[in-house]
């Protein structure tokens, strides 16, 4: 075979192999809402997912899913090769607050890779005074980073609804965790340690900087920031300036 020719094939079984069988095949999807006031809607929500393969369009499929709650559905579709995107549209003018979003695929072969996307703190809704019509989320990478963060025991140390998110910078560039917030827990709490783990994320290298990102008006001060991936020695940023991040700092600690 020409060396060119069987390079394509190779290119292009990397997807064929992943879903040879065209016949329809079963998606899970693990579906977190936000705990943000107003943050859950009756739906229903219009899902597409798109892989190396196409898109496949479900529609309506997802009801329900109210304020701080993790729902699962299940759907049939075409295959479209190992998921790379998913396209949310709302169909009611209510507010909806996705955090985050597990897709899986099944056929005869077994089930695929979990795919992670997170939202970041993005309003949606039919009434464009309210927030966007559709969002497309893409996976950012294969790598799992763990935060653990501490929370100073200073006066005024703690807060609420900031719904903060962490960019980690590196050699290799940098990616955006989801929210940092744990479903039925009381985060960011005096003199508290919270861990956060966040699959799905894009190899920065080795990490040199974190970004805080703050969408509340509150004000947070944590004591310590531990970044680590996944069977890496963790990386730790200290706030010895005791700065209190906030929706209008800069909230940038580098080592």
């Amino acid at each position: 075979m020409d060396p060119k020719l069987f390079l394509v094939f190779m290119v292009l079984g990397g997807c064929l192999c992943q879903q040879c069988n065209l016949k329809p095949q079963s998606y899970f999807f693990e579906v977190d809402t936000l705990g943000a006031k107003n943050g859950g809607t009756k739906g229903p929500v219009h899902v597409a997912v798109e892989g190396c393969k196409g898109t496949t369009d479900f529609g309506p499929i997802w009801s329900d899913l109210g304020k701080g709650s993790v729902k699962n559905f299940t759907a049939l579709g075409s295959p479209t090769g190992l998921i790379s995107c998913i396209e949310l549209t709302m169909l009611t003018p209510d507010n909806w607050m996705p955090n985050k979003v597990v897709v899986q695929s099944e056929d005869n072969k077994g089930i695929h890779t979990k795919r992670y996307f997170y939202s970041n703190y993005i309003w949606m809704s039919s009434d464009p005074s309210k927030g966007v019509l559709t969002q497309e989320i893409c996976k950012q990478g294969d790598t799992v980073y763990a935060i653990a963060v501490t929370t100073s025991t200073m006066k005024g140390a703690d807060a609420d609804h900031i719904w903060p998110s962490v960019i980690i910078k590196g050699t290799k560039g940098e990616t955006e965790t989801g929210i940092l917030v744990n479903q039925n827990h009381d985060d960011y709490e005096k003199g508290v340690t919270d861990i956060y783990t966040f699959p799905g994320m894009k190899d920065v290298g080795q990490i040199s900087c974190i970004q805080v990102v703050v969408r509340g008006n509150g004000d947070w001060l944590f004591d310590t920031m531990v970044v680590q991936r996944e069977n890496q020695d963790p990386v730790t940023f200290n706030n010895a300036d005791e700065v209190f991040v906030s929706k209008t700092g800069e909230n940038t600690f580098c080592l």
